[in-house]
């Protein structure tokens, strides 16, 4: 029997449309044989399936024509027929997650797939929740004993005691993050006092919270994949991204060619030191394991005089896949989809009490 696979993508995200990129590219070289593919659209709080979903050109100008809205209970897709009635399509066996940022990256839609029953190919809630926000990811990190760029977090709409405290406590330049973002959203490399306050006003429009940390002006941006392919824990060679700004931006990142992170200039593997190209691949791998992921994670570095994390990608751009050219795009999915259905859907504890059954017998009719 074919097991029943849902790829999911879109949804609520800054980053929705690369999602999009990212999906069409992996539905096009999913594996066939002992899979039945539903691709699962989200958009505006609305889930759509459909042949369509299959080409790009459907969502430059996106309408519901001949899409089949669909909804999820337990582990079960249901599409919507004439007026509210929704009948059986599926059981999902596992989903595929090119859900780039937002609720798609940040655990939501991992909570809700655990709740179903789902199995998925990213990492847990705990783990996805944790590296979407930068300032807990450096925490993380630096007490597994791993280098982070020194830095503080923001509360915004900040006060102005605060832009003294900065200046007090770094020297420019300063680089200004938003804390939930990814791909370089949202980003200010402030290089005086003006500049770091519209990083942070910037910084406000995604979030409520803003990371500044020192401003690294030379440096080497370094990235790395671990994933877990059938059963098996594998980190790529270390890869140099290429960039003429001060650091990578969403356009080097994605408005190159239209093929996502899989189209970026790159040198791979990167002509470094294999000490530092060990170095860096440990530290990956480190990471990986001692906070429990799972899927395939991108990790980004920068080097100076030593390599610091700079940011973890749960669900990186083009899965990442073009970081491990040992393996046919197919191979990999499959092998991303079998380990998260051996892994199952999230722990599940069975354990019941008699305690309402207790209070039966207490409560006066």
């Amino acid at each position: 029997m074919k097991r029943n696979i849902m790829v999911v993508f879109g949804g609520n995200s800054t980053e929705h449309d690369i999602s999009v990129i990212t999906a069409v590219e992996a539905l096009h070289v999913m594996p066939i044989k002992g899979y039945n593919v539903l691709p699962v659209y989200i958009r505006e709080g609305k889930w759509y399936t459909g042949s369509r979903l299959y080409d790009i050109k459907n969502y430059i100008e996106f309408a519901e024509k001949g899409m089949c809205e669909v909804r999820l209970i337990g582990n079960t897709l249901y599409k919507k027929g004439l007026g509210r009635k929704y009948t059986e399509l599926a059981e999902i066996d596992c989903a595929l997650l090119a859900t780039h940022g937002g609720d798609g990256e940040n655990g939501s839609l991992q909570g809700l797939l655990e709740c179903s029953g789902v199995p998925y190919t990213s990492p847990d809630v705990r783990v996805s929740a944790l590296c979407m926000d930068k300032h807990l990811t450096k925490l993380a990190v630096n007490a597994l004993g791993i280098d982070t760029v020194d830095g503080r977090e923001v509360l915004l709409p900040h006060c102005p005691e605060i832009i003294r405290e900065i200046e007090e406590e770094f020297l420019y330049p300063l680089m200004v993050k938003p804390s939930s973002q990814g791909s370089s959203i949202g980003l200010t490399f402030a290089k005086n006092r003006g500049q770091l306050e519209e990083g942070l006003i910037l910084a406000k429009y995604f979030g409520p919270r803003a990371l500044v940390e020192k401003g690294l002006t030379d440096f080497v941006e370094l990235n790395v994949a671990v994933a877990t392919i059938n059963g098996k824990i594998v980190v790529s060679d270390v890869e140099r991204p290429i960039s003429s700004n001060d650091f990578l931006t969403y356009g080097d990142k994605y408005l190159n060619g239209g093929k996502g992170m899989n189209d970026l200039k790159r040198e791979f593997p990167a002509d470094i030191p294999s000490s530092l190209a060990e170095d860096i691949k440990d530290k990956a791998e480190t990471i990986y394991k001692h906070l429990g992921m799972s899927g395939v994670v991108r990790m980004d570095f920068m080097k100076t005089d030593k390599a610091y994390l700079n940011e973890i990608n749960t669900i990186p751009g083009s899965l990442a896949h073009y970081l491990f050219p040992n393996l046919s795009y197919t191979e990999f999915l499959r092998g991303l989809i079998d380990t998260a259905i051996a892994r199952g859907a999230g722990r599940r504890v069975d354990f019941k009490t008699d305690v309402l059954r207790q209070l039966k017998g207490a409560i006066k009719k």
